[in-house]
């Protein structure tokens, strides 16, 4: 029998999108010339940001129920926390997706900062989705 303290792979894969994410909001997001900018920079702030709130809400809220054991509402707003973790995860993967599609400015690149938070987004949708199989027991069959 598993330890009941010992995350699930879905949880680990959360976990490590979260830190990732926080990490690489700090890096450069955009690179101008020997200039960068990160998330929290001005011109960045509330779009290229949300993606690292809602990925690291989602591991504060897995560790907090796994590695404190508090016990939070289970049904917040009528929906369980698998539900708001794919929902989460798939708006911050979006967004990313829409920063990755979008020209940067002439003179602009993205920088490891916008690679970190993108492979940390669609690793939490990926977290997200194993959570659910995980919680829901569904495997392989439809």
């Amino acid at each position: 029998m598993a330890n009941s303290t010992s995350p699930t792979p879905g949880e680990i894969t959360i976990l490590v999108a979260g830190a990732v994410a926080l990490v690489s909001s700090f890096l450069d997001f955009y690179t101008f010339g020997d200039n960068g900018a990160n998330v929290w920079s001005s011109g960045l702030f509330p779009l290229a940001a949300l993606m690292v709130i809602f990925v690291v809400l989602m591991a504060f809220q897995i560790s907090l129920t796994r590695f404190t054991h508090m016990e939070i509402t289970s049904r917040p707003f009528g929906f369980t926390w698998v539900q708001i973790h794919l929902a989460l995860a798939f708006f911050a993967t979006v967004n990313a997706v829409a920063f990755l599609l979008t020209r940067p400015g002439f003179g602009t690149s993205r920088g490891i900062g916008f690679w970190g938070i993108f492979v940390a987004c669609v690793a939490a949708l990926f977290g997200a989705v194993l959570l659910q199989r995980e919680r829901t027991g569904s495997g392989s069959g439809y």
